[in-house]
């Protein structure tokens, strides 16, 4: 006889003679199961239930770990389709007649019915949890996981046995030919497209001794892929040379070049160079994606107050705004985010850049062309004889540059701008040392904004952090009140590829530069003063800022310590 679900929570001591009286008062009048009612009610886990019913069917329960792997063969049991329609899969050990049905409803008959009749074979079921099954599956069928298994076969293209220490010499011919090949086409194909599946900006293709490296960088992290065989080395990188019409013969100086393709309906631009190392050319393509520039203020991390007090001074008609921070901390793109907030058919707005990274429609975009003459001081000279009301420039770094900038500030512009300082203070010490004029930099500039950008935590796996007591140590030292904080980590799951985060958020340092702190600029202030009285007049530091954000659960302790306390 069978026994029922509730004795069997019973007797494992997982719920309470109280708490299945309370949920079998609650199933009356409902269709749901009694594991539905104990889940909801937070009495037993999805496991508890899962582990119950395999208990009352005599099947065996499934452990389904991180670790838990199906062979190709056990893939292509069953379609895609039907594992993700019934929550289950299919797995055999080397037995063609029979195959194990792990499930996340052991009782459903059809499911079953439509395994033995894709397969026309004999089904034994087991049980696991439904979001133990959907990992699996996720895991092994979905788009990245078929990408990679593409990937994979090729990699595994049996390759010479002898190992070069140098890239031998290859005739163009020949590389033209193998570089149409089908395995090479294939290759760069299915890895634009993984690239793309997990949001890289990067994409390095390393040659070593003895093999190829292939590298991704995801949130500003490279992460390790699927290499080609050594073989195929020369070919792929003369295939990606061939698409962004790069010369295939010069392997000896580094080259530029660009190309698009079509992924999901979107159009990405790569940006390839190559660069000649010891043992061949090591490329480096970087993506971008239009339909993922991110121009909302909020997403980028701007709270409410900020974004109101950037957006108020961005409606003035003159003065300069300027971003800073190292190489890669998202100017760039705060820059597009306030363009596009200004964007409007009775403006003019012009911009010279190196290199232009993302269109904006509605505006007038300008490269810079060092090799012809054609750099930033150059192009502003003549892009202020174009009526323009709005000036974006792409970075200033001389004082050419600093000093048409400011000319057109004084003139009736609005220039915005970037600037490669650590922090929002140190912005006015840089214009300083270019040879600006004390008095022209308060005159001129209205809001300094520094920033850095710090992985967000995923979502899907966000859980509590406990804090480390080194870490409680330092941050006794640097912000006391921050000590006691809650904060958040992501464990890692198959959103975010087992990282425990899923995209980036901007820590923000905001200078605003009013009457006192204009003065201070004017009197040729030292930058601790200026910091100081910024600090007072109620600026956040970009540390503050960021443990703001953890505190939050945006963003983990660690990153915030390791991109605002780097400097």
């Amino acid at each position: 006889m069978t026994r029922e679900l509730g004795i069997i929570l019973l007797d494992a001591q997982r719920i309470s003679d109280a708490q299945l009286a309370t949920a079998l008062r609650q199933q009356v009048g409902t269709n749901k199961k009694l594991g539905e009612i104990l889940v909801e009610l937070g009495f037993a886990s999805h496991e508890d239930i899962a582990r119950a019913l395999a208990t009352q069917m005599n099947v065996p329960f499934v452990e389904l770990g991180e670790a838990y792997t199906l062979r190709p063969e056990e893939v292509s049991l069953l379609p895609e389709a039907v594992v993700r329609r019934y929550g289950m899969f299919a797995t055999c050990q080397g037995d063609q007649k029979r195959i194990t049905l792990i499930m996340r409803d052991p009782l459903d008959l059809h499911a079953v019915d439509t395994a033995r009749t894709l397969t026309h074979m004999e089904v034994h079921k087991a049980i696991s949890t439904e979001a133990r099954i959907r990992d699996v599956i996720e895991r092994h069928y979905g788009t990245s996981a078929n990408i990679q298994r593409s990937l994979q076969s090729i990699a595994d293209v049996e390759t010479s046995s002898g190992a070069a220490t140098r890239e031998p010499p290859v005739d163009t011919n020949q590389l033209a030919s193998q570089a149409n090949e089908a395995p090479v086409v294939r290759f760069v194909s299915l890895l634009l497209m993984q690239a793309v599946e997990c949001r890289a900006s990067d994409i390095h293709i390393e040659p070593g001794e003895k093999e190829v490296h292939v590298r991704m960088r995801v949130d500003g992290v490279l992460r390790e892929h699927t290499p080609p065989p050594r073989s195929l080395h020369s070919a792929i990188i003369t295939r990606i040379k061939i698409l962004a019409c790069m010369d295939i013969a010069e392997r000896r100086l580094p080259l530029d070049g660009r190309f698009q393709f079509k992924a999901q309906e979107r159009l990405i631009d790569v940006r390839v160079s190559s660069l000649p190392e010891i043992y061949g050319e090591k490329i480096v393509m970087r993506l971008l994606d239009r339909s993922a520039l991110v121009v909302d203020m909020a997403a980028i991390g701007f709270e409410e107050p900020l974004r109101e007090q950037f957006q108020r001074i961005l409606q003035r008609p003159n003065g300069i705004i300027l971003l800073t921070g190292p190489t890669g901390s998202g100017k760039t793109t705060t820059l597009y985010s306030a363009i596009a907030h200004l964007r409007n058919p009775e403006r003019n707005i012009q911009t010279v850049e190196d290199p232009v990274e993302y269109q904006l429609a509605g505006i007038n975009q300008m490269q810079v062309k060092a090799g012809i003459g054609l750099g930033f001081a150059e192009a502003l000279r003549a892009i202020l004889r174009q009526d323009p009301d709005i000036i974006m420039i792409g970075e200033i770094r001389d004082r050419d540059t600093a000093e048409i900038a400011m000319r057109a500030a004084l003139t009736g512009h609005l220039v915005l701008s970037t600037l490669h300082t650590n922090d929002a203070p140190s912005a006015v010490t840089r214009l300083q040392n270019i040879g600006m004029e004390s008095y022209l930099i308060a005159a001129t500039v209205r809001l300094i904004i520094a920033q850095r950008l710090a992985r967000r935590i995923c979502s899907a796996c966000r859980a509590p952090y406990q804090l480390l007591p080194e870490e409680r140590r330092l941050l006794q030292v640097l912000c006391a009140e921050a000590a006691d904080w809650s904060y958040q980590q992501g464990t890692g799951c198959n959103q975010c590829a087992h990282a425990g985060f899923h995209g980036r958020v901007a820590a923000l340092e905001f200078m605003e530069i009013a009457d006192t702190l204009r003065e201070t600029i004017a009197a040729g202030g030292a930058e601790a003063l200026l910091r100081r009285q910024a600090i007072e007049r109620g600026m956040q530091t970009l540390l503050r800022n960021g443990l703001e954000k953890a505190r939050l659960g945006i963003t983990t302790l660690a990153e915030v310590l390791a991109c605002c306390t780097s400097d």
